[in-house]
């Protein structure tokens, strides 16, 4: 069951971000290129979309990896 959520979670990042690559919760935001301001404002919208979450900036700015995006869905 936690690896269907997994990849659900990894499955919403990838399409709200448009993202060309295969990720993994490893990833490092760094390094992709559709992590700017407009993709912070894109995650902050689908977590509320779609997790009922709300997000603030500074949470992310925290956030160093796609695994760290993903506990702030849970």
């Amino acid at each position: 069951m936690a690896e269907l959520k997994l990849k659900k979670y990894i499955k919403d990042i990838s399409k709200s971000l448009n993202l060309k690559k295969k990720i993994d919760p490893s990833v490092s935001l760094d390094t992709l290129d559709e992590w700017d301001s407009v993709g912070a404002l894109t995650i902050i919208g689908m977590a509320d979309k779609i997790y009922k979450k709300t997000i603030s900036g500074d949470q992310l700015q925290k956030c160093k990896t796609i695994n760290d995006l993903i506990k702030l869905f849970k």
